[in-house]
């Protein structure tokens, strides 16, 4: 029997409310595995208003339907859809467009993320891993490592690539927190993003100015602002501004959860930090589970623009889908125990970063920030412990990716 014939659109009424209390949670939730164990997708009631909508937390159908050009993301502006975290949507960025203008944008990003550029990029974030760590563990336990580490160093990253003054990073941190406490301050959020957007702006203009001045590309922004496609010309400045804040605002917060998520893990277990420790060779396999069991990817929903038939459910023209990589990640039909961290697990296609045109521009650069950050603390602190006991962490859940506030770290 289909999910269609099982809960049929006359009893939308009675749909239970998504999101759940523990969907954001970096810790495995209850309710979407017990949801996958019975059906690949449900019908649910999202947003403030409540529309109902298909739940897919599977991996094969929400798989296909990250694939499918029939599933559209700039459509669902028009019901102003609650992102993970709450944030301001903007129309220009990527994340809400879709073809062809996501396909141009798109196409001329991806030569400045490259993976060679990434690569090129290595040494650097190496570096400015090891030497945040080495500053933390200068001061005396315990230390918040989430502030210390895994926050400051995707801020360094991202201004790095987008020519952020140093003076300038601790505000446009704090400007970009806010957008992700939307649900929780709104005035505050709108004016973070008023002043973001003012900031961009300066940055782009006062870099292309400088670029056309004579000096040299030498940042990863400055091939965004200067490649041109033959067909399709440069970025404007609308569309490099809201390129500028779309990798500031994925490149920090979902980054700095991950990192913090993935060390409280392997600090909770012990012997999954003492497996690390003494075999850095598990680290490109480790980090891969890792990703699987907290995925980067932020959940957008979409709108279907026709009928699509996704296998065991047809999602209907007009009908809005949205599938929470923390459930398709533990797919039972995909991995054994998926609820197990086993940093020796064969790595297997998993939806980490998304899938599809809008899969994550910068998947690579997430990953060598976060196997960078543990090389460091591996080589450089391998007694590192929590300092308080599991029960004390208290979640943010208005995040885009749910984390411990602070993560209280000895050695």
């Amino acid at each position: 029997m289909s999910v269609t014939e099982t809960v049929p659109q006359d009893q939308d009424q009675d749909l239970p409310s998504f999101p759940f209390p523990d969907t954001f949670s970096p810790l495995p939730s209850g309710t979407l595995a017990e949801i996958a164990r019975r059906a690949p997708a449900i019908r649910v009631r999202f947003g403030p208003g409540q529309i109902p909508i298909w739940l897919i937390v599977r991996h094969a159908p929400a798989r296909a339907m990250l694939s499918d050009p029939r599933f559209s993301r700039t459509k669902t502006l028009e019901f102003r859809p609650p992102l993970t975290g709450a944030q301001i949507p903007d129309p220009n960025s990527l994340l809400w467009l879709d073809p062809p203008d996501h396909t141009r944008i798109r196409r001329l990003v991806s030569t400045g993320f490259a993976h060679r550029r990434i690569e090129q990029l290595r040494p650097w974030v190496a570096e400015t891993a090891r030497r945040h760590v080495t500053a933390m563990t200068a001061k005396d336990a315990p230390a918040d490592l989430r502030a210390a580490l895994a926050a400051a160093l995707p801020v360094d990253v991202i201004c790095q690539i987008l020519g952020v003054p140093e003076i300038d990073r601790e505000n446009v941190r704090a400007w970009s927190e806010t957008l992700f406490r939307f649900a929780t301050n709104r005035e505050a959020a709108a004016a973070g993003q008023k002043a973001l957007y003012g900031y961009m702006d300066s940055l782009v203009r006062e870099r292309q100015a400088q670029l056309a001045a004579g000096e040299p590309v030498t940042k990863l922004f400055d091939v965004l602002i200067t490649t041109q496609d033959t067909d399709d010309g440069r970025l404007n400045e609308v569309e490099l501004r809201s390129l500028a804040l779309t990798l500031l605002i994925g490149g920090f917060e979902t980054t700095a959860g991950v990192i913090t998520n993935a060390v409280t893990t392997l600090l909770t277990d012990r012997s999954q930090w003492e497996s690390l420790v003494g075999n850095p060779a598990l680290l490109p396999n480790a980090v891969e589970e890792l990703l699987r069991y907290h995925p980067l990817s932020m959940t957008f929903p979409r709108v279907a623009t026709e009928d699509v038939d996704l296998g065991e459910f047809t999602v209907r023209a007009g009908e809005v889908a949205i599938a929470p990589f923390a459930a398709t990640n533990r797919d039972p039909d995909l991995y054994d125990d998926p609820d197990r961290l086993d940093l020796t697990r064969e790595p297997v296609a998993n939806l980490a970063f998304g899938h599809g045109a809008h899969h994550c521009i910068g998947a690579h650069l997430a990953r060598v920030e976060l196997t960078e950050v543990l090389s460091a603390l591996i080589d450089i602190v391998p007694t590192l412990r929590l300092a308080v006991p599991v029960s004390e962490l208290r979640y943010e859940l208005a995040a885009p990716i749910g984390r411990p506030e602070k993560l209280p770290v000895a050695w």
